[in-house]
């Protein structure tokens, strides 16, 4: 039985647990060893997909659910399934491809997420360049009406900030059973209603049997935020998002610092001290 104060630990992946090499550092992976070994439970939970979080579950050997796709699918290392907990139907997906086709500018990149797979109908060369290094292969296909008829996930939109700007903008003028949130500077996603990593934490907990209040969670970008709510102890990394680092408890350094294992030392392990301190 663990005797930490915190005994369960949830990390975002991109700007939080990978460092700037997109790699988790020794530091890190120690540390998380060495929590795990105190009788600490530790998962992910990440927008990406199953596909593009692979290298990471199978890096550290995870045993509890993972959280993907911002809390619309958990992936169960123990049988290897995948169990959409948040959908969109068909009919909804494409309607709100179509508005995007219409009312964005060509510069925005569309990518409609099913389960196992993400389509998309072109990928620009910036794009491109983040996904060859994160595991991510769309399909292309000529038009999403050629997506199959299997349980719709979410949509993202990757841009610059200017088209950023412009989806925030569209996204007020939406009245669909759709939930909008920025998961990184250039990433805007259109998700099922009610999904979020907040509500994804909270089912996990409940299925281990564990309060809110003896999770952890860590983050640096706004979908982080509902999960880091709903924690007993919030932290931001230190390269975090200005709303994220305002609502956390505790400020560690930055992914290329070892935020993560400064967290699970300084106060997981060693759970007095409370300070903000970078």
């Amino acid at each position: 039985m663990s005797s930490l104060q915190y005994p369960f630990l949830v990390s975002d992946i991109d700007g939080t647990l990978l460092n700037s090499k997109n790699e988790i550092s020794k530091e890190n992976l120690r540390s998380i060893s060495l929590f795990r070994r105190l009788g600490g439970c530790f998962t992910l939970a990440t927008g990406r997909n199953y596909l593009e979080s692979k290298r990471m579950i199978d890096q550290l050997e995870l045993l509890f659910p993972v959280i993907l796709c911002n809390g619309a699918i958990l992936y169960e290392p123990a049988t290897q399934s995948l169990l959409p907990i948040h959908t969109m139907s068909r009919d909804l997906m494409m309607a709100v491809l179509q508005d995007l086709e219409q009312k964005m500018p060509s510069a925005v990149d569309l990518f409609a997420y099913g389960v196992d797979r993400v389509y998309a109908r072109k990928v620009s060369p910036q794009t491109q360049a983040w996904a060859d290094q994160n595991d991510f292969q769309p399909e292309v296909i000529p038009s999403f009406e050629q997506i199959p008829d299997t349980p719709c996930i979410k949509i993202v939109a990757v841009g610059g900030p200017e088209e950023i700007n412009l989806l925030q903008e569209w996204s007020r003028t939406i009245h669909l059973p759709v939930d909008f949130i920025a998961s990184s500077d250039n990433y805007f996603e259109i998700l099922p209603a009610g999904a979020s990593k907040g509500n994804a934490l909270a089912r996990l907990l409940q299925k281990l049997h564990l309060v809110p209040e003896k999770a952890a969670a860590i983050g640096d970008h706004c979908n982080d935020l509902s999960m880091l709510s709903r924690a007993g102890l919030s932290a931001a990394v230190a390269n975090a998002h200005p709303s994220v680092l305002q609502q956390a408890k505790v400020i560690v350094p930055s992914n290329d610092a070892d935020g993560v294992s400064h967290l699970i030392h300084n106060h997981l392990i060693h759970p007095f001290s409370r300070a903000k301190t970078p």
